[in-house]
C-alpha cells in the first residue's frame, strides 16, 4: 500500500499536475486569442497525462481495499492493479469519445471557445 501511495503521490505531483498547469496556461492564451490554438489542440490530444489522471481513483480504491481487507497473499494486489489499469484505460478511451473536442474541424461545426 505504501508503494502504491508513493507512486500515486509522485505521479500526481509530476505528470498530472505539470500537464494541467501547462494546459491552463495554454487555455488562457487561447481565450485571449479567441480561438483554439494548434499548440492547445496538440496538448489536449496527449493520452499519458489523461491516463494518469484517470488512474487516480482506481488506485485510491485499491489502496483502501488493501487496507480494509488486509490480504495475506499478493493475489488481491495483482488483480486490483490489473483492474485499476483496465478501468483507467477504459476511461481514457471512452471520455474523449464522449467529448470529441478534437473533431470540430472535421465535422464542420466549430464550437465557440
Amino acid at each position: 500500500m505504501v508503494v502504491l501511495f508513493l507512486a500515486e503521490f509522485i505521479e500526481g505531483n509530476t505528470v498530472t499536475r505539470l500537464y494541467f498547469m501547462r494546459l491552463r496556461r495554454m487555455t488562457r492564451d487561447a481565450l485571449a486569442q479567441g480561438r483554439f490554438t494548434p499548440e492547445l489542440e496538440r496538448e489536449r490530444g496527449k493520452s499519458l497525462p489523461s491516463f494518469t489522471h484517470f488512474l487516480d481513483l482506481p488506485v485510491l480504491t485499491l489502496i483502501v481495499a488493501l487496507g480494509a481487507l488486509k490480504p495475506d497473499s499478493w493475489t488481491l494486489f495483482i488483480a486490483g492493479s490489473i483492474l485499476a489499469l483496465a478501468v483507467a484505460s477504459a476511461l481514457n478511451t471512452w471520455i474523449p469519445r464522449l467529448y470529441p473536442w478534437g473533431n470540430e474541424r472535421q465535422s464542420g461545426s466549430a464550437r465557440p471557445a
